[in-house]
């Protein structure tokens, strides 16, 4: 009998080894499992983050053309024409010059791409800046308008180093 009690706990013990071992593949493939889900949502919400980025971008890009006022001014800031120097047109220009200084904001907390932005605004910027008809009615000095001058600085560098269109790595 004591013999048999020798088998019975060598059993037990196999049981025990083969037991824990399938506990141990079991719990390996749930962590990894895990970590492949944590991975999987992380990469999901950059996704998202990216998305909502490029949306709100393009809404900032659509706003130029869907508000009269912003739309107006850039119908006409092109050739500097001169309705631009009229007085009923002095806050629609400083509306723009803010929409700029925003862009400016926006780059300079991350929120936006700088040379997607510098490509998509940058022209308009610089049509601004150098327009004596745009001028017009406004006070255009640096101390005042310091982020939009940045962004114009910036632009101008940005146009001067890509004059044969975007870089291609550029992307939203």
């Amino acid at each position: 009998m004591q013999e048999w009690a020798v088998y019975w706990q060598a059993l037990g013990v196999l049981a025990a080894i083969v037991f824990g071992a399938v506990g141990l593949y079991k719990i390996y493939h749930e962590l990894r499992r895990l970590n492949e889900q944590r991975e999987k949502d992380v990469y999901d919400k950059e996704i998202a983050a990216r998305l909502k980025r490029t949306e709100f971008f393009l809404s900032q890009h659509r706003r130029l053309f869907d508000d009269k006022d912003l739309y107006e001014v850039l119908c006409l800031i092109d050739a500097d024409n001169p309705l631009l120097a009229e007085e009923n047109m002095w806050d629609k220009k400083r509306k723009l010059l803010v929409f700029f200084e925003e862009i400016a904001l926006l780059i300079r907390s991350n929120q936006i791409e700088q040379n997607v932005a510098l490509y998509m605004f940058g022209y308009y910027s610089l049509c601004a800046r150098h327009g004596k008809n745009f001028a017009h009615g406004i006070n255009p000095s640096r101390e005042h308008w310091a982020l939009f001058y940045e962004f114009s600085d910036n632009a101008e560098e940005f146009l001067k180093k890509n004059n044969d269109g975007p870089p291609k790595e550029m992307a939203l």
